[in-house]
């Protein structure tokens, strides 16, 4: 098979043989939580864990956009090429066109000397980018790819390692920074119409206080895809809790970017953030949810979050929220993109150089690196 065209006889037969045990494995544990499902489901129901949203008042059809990330890093023998990019999409909606002045979209490239810190400081700038296109998104509901912690851990990074990068990057990062980053990221927390919708997660809010007692160790989205029925939601619980003392592991932000009562009021609004589990549909998985205070303390914002994202949901093959999906596809892209940079870049350089096979060399290719805003 093409697929192991470049290992070893030995490591291939050695590999499926490992096949099979490993599929009994998943399958004994999948078949123990099937069997446990209505054991489970009764305890979600005498905990009140489980709501309906046909229960909630069904608002007018909210406007919807999905904002997301992406960064790339090519390593070349003498520079390293690099792009963070950042776009909007609108989701699906019948209602009266917004005022949303162009453009949808954000990036910055450059060719910068190697230096150890690049990548928190460009991974920074990408989350600086999404944070700019939510906060000025005139939509019902904002959809962020990834949780509301990763922005503030992306951020620290970036912030503490600015002297461990190309001065290019820094400078970069910290005019956007003095642009309004803060205040943005306070926004998003305190928002009644922002979201974010984690890809994955470990945590599992439901073993809290012995809510849930599943058989194997499962996380909460897995959890909640077993005992949610279609068009059911779990109620909000809290994103932090005393009594688990991981989820109180936040990130701090540098007291010299970020005064200690903007530090407190982020902690504040960290800690008023709740989780939801929703299961839109029976061909889909639950989906985690974390809510600002603002959207979870709110019926009515709440049935707007959860019309709002059902209605971007119209095919089996769409796996997320329409917008959210589209942009992780257009923020894929961005590799193919930096690698059109690099050629036409070798190809100007060595046009120019008297010394085409050295230069040449320079411009050699040994890694890439990448990653997107969705944690």
């Amino acid at each position: 098979m093409e697929a192991f065209a470049d290992l070893p006889d030995a490591l291939v037969r050695d590999l499926l043989a490992k096949a099979t045990p490993v599929a009994e494995g998943v399958s004994r544990n999948l078949q123990a939580l099937r069997d446990a499902r209505s054991l489970l489901h009764i305890e979600a129901c005498n905990n009140q864990l489980i709501c309906r949203k046909a229960d909630l008042d069904v608002p007018r059809e909210p406007s919807v956009v999905g904002v997301d990330g992406s960064y790339q890093i090519h390593c070349l023998t003498a520079l390293d090429l690099c792009a963070a990019a950042a776009v909007a999409v609108e989701g699906t909606s019948k209602e009266a066109k917004r005022y949303w002045p162009e453009p949808y979209h954000d990036m910055w490239v450059d060719g910068l000397p190697h230096r150890v810190e690049t990548v928190s400081v460009l991974r920074g700038t990408m989350v600086s980018m999404e944070m700019t296109l939510a906060w000025q998104a005139p939509h019902d509901l904002v959809l962020l790819d990834g949780s509301f912690s990763s922005l503030i851990i992306y951020l620290n990074q970036a912030l503490t390692k600015l002297q461990d990068c190309a001065k290019t990057l820094a400078d970069d990062f910290l005019a956007r920074w003095h642009e309004g980053s803060l205040e943005k990221l306070k926004g998003l927390l305190h928002s009644d119409r922002t979201v974010a919708m984690p890809k994955f997660t470990s945590r599992n809010e439901f073993l809290r206080g012995n809510m849930l007692n599943p058989p194997v160790v499962v996380d909460g989205k897995t959890l909640a895809t077993m005992i949610l029925n279609p068009g059911e939601f779990t109620r909000p619980l809290p994103l932090n809790d005393n009594a688990d003392p991981a989820s109180q592991q936040v990130d701090h932000l540098p007291e010299k970017y970020c005064p200690k009562k903007d530090m407190d009021e982020l902690r504040t609004a960290l800690n008023g953030i709740s989780v939801i589990y929703f299961r839109p549909y029976g061909w889909l998985p639950a989906l985690r949810m974390e809510l600002p205070f603002s959207v979870a303390s709110s019926n009515t914002r709440l049935s707007i979050v959860l019309e709002g994202v059902t209605r971007q949901f119209f095919s089996p093959a769409v796996v997320e929220p329409y917008p959210l999906f589209l942009a992780d596809r257009m923020v894929k892209s961005l590799g193919s993109g930096v690698s059109v940079i690099e050629q036409a870049v070798a190809q100007h350089v060595a046009g120019n150089s008297p010394d085409i096979e050295n230069t040449l060399l320079f411009l050699q290719n040994y890694r890439t690196e990448g990653g997107r805003g969705g944690v």
